[in-house]
């Protein structure tokens, strides 16, 4: 897998005009190398792939990475990267201008002498990334269905009087159980917090006839699910409540119903968007409808109103209109879909 994708990120590289590049975001190292650990630095030559780790990672480094060589280094890796940057003769080093600070670009102009140019470049790895491959699709697969499968048992487990903290410990414990992570974390939205999008879980009480909106999702082998459901505490829902989840679930399955290879973002995003304000509450839906997802939770661009994005077979996607309105709560309903050649 690793020299697969090496190939591909040098395909990418001579595209940009790129002769060697450094690579600083874990998720691409893991991406390209297969490393899981918490501190490394990749590099791609004309020639060479190599991955520099320090000592508490050598051995975890040759374990895992196949196809790529591993290599120490002790105090700071830019000593390390130099002569590999200058046996590589390369005229333009790219670096992941997205992830460097500015103090580590002054490092970096160290291990770039002149005529060489040191070029910041964006989204050369997350371009690859977008589309996945069959085994990506089933590792999101399964994080997906962990993460249905402790919605069913939330169903269940949730009672009056919990705290919002007691599902998200829940959630917590049956993904351990189940050999999964936390793909983030999760949000638990009781009543009034509802209107928050990204309500910040905390000590407040499930009551009975509350909306209870659920954000969360598994992470299996370094790839995400996100799910999101609303759901209604011991009563049935009341009008307005009905009214508006039945509002979004429309709009969402309009979206998923008009996903196609070769759409672009913005147009899906559009279809629930115009729904949602044709029903009278297009003001209370103010993010965009959804993105990418793998081994980050928002794993590239995806569906907004200003989307370029075009869909290709291979992508997975997350689908999550809401509506938010603040001293009532919100309704969110979210999925994650598959882009295949037929939808």
């Amino acid at each position: 897998m690793s020299t697969n994708r090496v190939n591909a990120v040098r395909t990418n590289m001579e595209k940009r005009g790129i002769d060697a590049l450094i690579i600083t975001n874990l998720e691409n190292i893991r991406y390209v190398t297969g490393f899981t650990g918490s501190t490394a630095i990749g590099v791609i030559t004309k020639n060479r792939a190599v991955i520099l780790v320090d000592s508490r990672y050598i051995l975890q480094a040759k374990k895992e990475c196949s196809g790529v060589e591993s290599v120490l280094f002790s105090g700071d890796w830019i000593e390390t990267v130099a002569p590999i940057i200058a046996e590589s003769k390369a005229e333009r080093v790219g670096f992941e201008q997205d992830y460097v600070t500015i103090a580590l670009h002054k490092k970096m102009r160290k291990v770039v002498a002149k005529p060489a140019k040191l070029v910041g470049i964006s989204r050369v790895i997350e371009e690859i990334r977008i589309v996945k491959d069959a085994e990506e699709i089933q590792t999101i697969k399964k994080a997906a269905a962990i993460t249905d499968e402790c919605f069913s048992h939330l169903l269940e487990f949730i009672k009056p009087g919990m705290k919002e903290r007691d599902v998200a410990l829940e959630i917590y414990l049956y993904f351990y159980n189940q050999g999964a992570n936390l793909a983030f974390g999760s949000i638990v939205a009781a009543g009034e917090n509802a209107a928050f999008p990204h309500h910040k879980t905390g000590d407040d009480i499930i009551k009975k006839g509350q909306m209870l909106k659920l954000d969360f999702g598994a992470m299996v082998d370094g790839y995400n699910a996100d799910l999101t459901r609303t759901i209604f505490i011991g009563n049935s829902p009341d009008a307005k409540q009905k009214e508006i989840y039945q509002i979004v679930l429309d709009a969402q399955m309009k979206a998923i119903e008009a996903i196609k290879p070769g759409k672009k973002g913005k147009k899906i995003d559009a279809i629930a968007r115009e729904y949602i304000a044709s029903k009278g509450y297009g003001e209370y839906f103010g993010h965009g409808l959804g993105h990418s997802l793998g081994m980050g939770v928002h794993d590239g661009p995806g569906f907004t109103p200003t989307s370029e994005t075009v869909l290709e077979p291979g992508m997975v996607m997350t689908v999550e209109p809401g509506i938010y309105i603040e001293g009532w709560g919100g309704v969110r309903i979210e999925d994650d879909i598959l882009v295949t050649k037929d939808g």
